[in-house]
This record gives structure tokens, C-alpha cells and sequence, in this order.
């Protein structure tokens, strides 16, 4: 009986004393902020946002980024034949153990994207040290050149990024986010197709990038970072990008739109001026029609809003210019959409994954023409719009403001 006492004594102090074998200390990490992908001669280019915590805490201490307290990240790449190769090869520059769970954007650089993209999906999948919810965008170049830009007046780029791309989601709808778990399940989907926010430098006064920290004491930045267009994926490759009243369309038609804001003529002939109305609710229903061989899409638009701007002469506080006023705002929701719908007929990509439809109410027909749904498909799809606007408020003047002449 004592040797047994002796012996679960022994084992718990060995339960006890054990350490952390594996376990990393805090100066040992890297945090990665953004992360970025390209094409190179030998395989895949990663490139790494690292976060200076030394510059972070001392911007914090001192009450904001200054030139002299240096970059508050750090951008370098490594090239392998496959990602996990090209990763493990940037431990040849960095003194730190790389640690992805912070990183909240991924950008593909052109190249990458437009020779396809599964295996980093697959790659995203399989690590679980990689989030699946990170903000995914590409950008006409290098994604690497993307990731030495500082964008005033946050302190870490990659975060920066990633609220640019859903602030514009969110507020203006032109560009709709998407995260990986979101841009996997699209490419899998019976459309087989997703877009993407397309992210780029453009030039505002000069050719300088914003990649030192003196440049930050100007008022303005020579360049920044814009979103600008929506990249299209069929199956895992970039083949065309979409305007930003196109993919606007592509919002209305995916039922993306909450808070957005549409200008318009005048109500009115001749009537000089524009108006702007501001949506704060909006609900798009899809309802599928087979004739014969054919499909029709009947596609219903509620929106609900208010009059932020105007320099219309018209006195709104009237009714039948207000119902004007609200036929204009469904005509140019319509007009989106009608250019959405034929961007994806010019790119054989179905973005507003119609083919969803299809499969799930004609499962057999579906069987039968998905081979060519892209081809033939899309084309001769037809689509019924049919939206209802309402002005809820117009402010507190019924007219343009115009100054006493007298």
C-alpha cells in the first residue's frame, strides 16, 4: 500500500512539475499584421507585414507616428515552389517565430491571381494558424508593393486595409468585401465564380510611395491606397475586372446594399441640377422562371431612404414631385443592375450566382446544362427588375437653398 502511495505521489509531482515544452516567449514573436502573395520565376512569393512593437508602443507613449521613431512595420518576402516552402524559408531573415492569427488582409498580387488560386486555399484550410475570415484583395501589381505602404493616420498598414475594404462595404456598397471562408464557398458553389475588391496605388500629386515615415509629415500623401474596381473569379482564376457602377450593380443583385448613396437628375424636364438620396434599408428578393428552355429572373428591389443634397429647383413638399423624385431613384437602381448583369454577360461569369437557383428548384435540367452555363447560360438569361423607393424624409428645406437676391 506505501509503495503505491509513493508511486501516485510521484506521478502527480511529475503532473506538476512539468513545464511548458513548447511553449514561445513574447519577444520570440512576430506578429503578422497583412500578408501578400505573388507569382515569381521559381514558384510563390509571400511577403510578410511584420509589426515593429518597439515603434508601436513608442508612437503610443508619444501620442503619434512621428519621422524619427521609425516604421512601425516591417515588409519583407520569401519565394519557394509552394507556400509552405516560401514561409519556411523567411526564417533565413527574421530572428522572430512568424505568427499569422493577427494577419486581417490578404492581398493577391495580379499574377497569382490570374494563374489561379486554389492552392492558396487549400493552404488557408489546412493551417489552422491562418484565419479564414481575413479580408481578401487583389491589386493590379505586386501584392508585396501594396504592403510597404503606410496609410496615415493609423499605425499599422494591414489593418488599415482590411477597414478600408469593409467601410466601403459597409457605407457605400461600390465594392463589396469578401473574407476566405466567403470567397471558398462562392468558388465551389454551382456558379463557380466571386469577386473580389481590387486595391491599388494611385498617384495623387507625384510618383513618390508612401514607404517612409518622414512623408508622413506632410499634410497629404503623394499616393495612397484606393479601391477601384472588382476583381472577377471563375472557378479559382482573376479573369476581368468590373467598374464601380458595375459591381454596384452586382450589390443590388446580391442583396449587399444597406446604407449607400445614389445622385440623379432633377425630377422634372429640363430642370438643371442633381439630387441625393441616401439609403439607410434595403431588401432584394431573387424569384426563378423557366420558359420553356429558358430562365428569367424576376429580381425585386425595396429601398427605403432620404434626400441629403439637392440643387433642384423642385419644391419637394409636393407629392406628385416626390413620387417623381422616387421613380428617377428606381430607374437609376435599375440602370445599376442592367450593368452589373451585362458585365457578367461580357465576362461569362455568373457573380450574382443565379446558377444557385437553378440547381436548387430544377436539379435535373440543372445536370444537364452546367457544362454550358457559362457559355450559353448567362447570355440568354433574362432579367425581370422591379424596384419600389421610398423617400422618407427630405430635411428641413423643401427647395435648393438660394440666396436673397434683394
Amino acid at each position: 500500500m506505501r509503495r503505491l502511495a509513493v508511486l501516485y505521489l510521484f506521478l502527480l509531482l511529475m503532473v506538476i512539475l512539468t513545464g511548458c515544452w513548447n511553449r514561445t516567449e513574447l519577444n520570440e514573436i512576430g506578429l503578422i499584421s497583412a500578408l501578400g502573395i505573388d507569382r515569381g520565376e521559381n514558384g510563390w512569393i509571400v511577403s510578410y507585414q511584420l509589426i515593429n512593437p518597439s515603434t508601436i508602443s513608442s508612437n503610443a507613449a508619444g501620442g503619434g507616428m512621428s519621422g524619427g521613431a521609425g516604421a512601425p512595420v516591417h515588409v519583407f518576402s520569401s519565394e519557394g515552389p509552394t507556400l509552405r516552402e516560401a514561409i519556411d524559408v523567411s526564417y533565413t531573415e527574421t530572428p522572430r517565430r512568424l505568427y499569422f492569427p493577427h494577419a486581417d488582409v490578404l492581398i493577391l498580387g495580379k499574377e497569382a491571381a490570374s494563374k489561379g488560386i486554389r492552392d492558396i486555399i487549400d493552404f488557408y484550410w489546412r493551417n489552422p494558424n491562418l484565419r479564414e475570415n481575413v479580408n481578401v484583395l487583389v491589386t493590379n501589381g505586386l501584392a508585396s508593393e501594396m504592403l510597404k505602404q503606410l496609410i496615415p493616420p493609423e499605425r499599422l498598414p494591414g489593418s488599415a486595409i482590411a477597414n478600408i475594404s469593409r467601410q466601403t462595404a459597409k457605407f457605400n456598397n461600390n465594392y463589396p468585401s469578401i473574407k476566405m471562408f466567403e470567397l471558398t464557398r462562392s468558388l465551389v458553389s454551382e456558379s463557380h465564380a466571386a469577386g473580389v475588391p481590387q486595391i491599388e496605388l494611385v498617384e495623387e500629386f507625384s510618383s513618390n510611395k508612401v514607404e517612409s515615415m518622414d512623408q508622413l509629415n506632410k499634410t497629404s500623401t503623394p499616393t495612397k491606397l484606393r479601391i477601384t474596381g472588382l476583381a472577377a473569379f471563375q472557378k479559382d482564376r482573376w479573369i476581368g475586372l468590373l467598374t464601380q457602377d458595375e459591381s454596384f450593380g452586382i450589390s443590388w443583385l446580391t442583396d449587399k446594399v444597406q446604407f449607400s448613396t445614389l445622385s440623379f437628375p432633377c425630377p422634372g424636364e429640363n430642370e438643371p441640377g442633381l439630387l441625393s438620396y441616401q439609403t439607410n434599408a434595403a431588401n432584394t428578393k431573387v424569384k426563378l422562371m423557366k420558359e420553356g428552355d429558358e430562365y428569367t429572373f424576376k429580381v425585386s428591389v425595396d429601398v427605403k431612404g432620404r434626400v441629403t443634397e439637392t440643387s433642384c429647383p423642385t419644391d419637394l413638399s409636393n407629392l406628385s414631385n416626390l413620387h417623381a423624385a422616387e421613380k428617377e431613384i428606381q430607374e437609376v437602381i435599375k440602370q445599376h443592375m442592367l450593368q452589373g448583369w451585362e458585365a457578367c454577360k461580357r465576362l461569362h461569369v455568373d457573380l450574382p450566382h443565379f446558377a444557385d437557383y437553378i440547381h436548387r428548384k430544377y436539379p435535373e435540367e440543372w445536370s444537364q446544362i452546367k457544362e454550358r452555363w457559362e457559355t450559353e447560360g448567362i447570355p440568354s438569361t433574362r432579367l425581370v427588375l422591379q424596384v419600389t423607393a421610398s423617400i422618407s424624409q427630405t430635411g428641413m428645406s423643401q427647395k435648393a437653398f438660394e440666396p436673397d437676391e434683394n
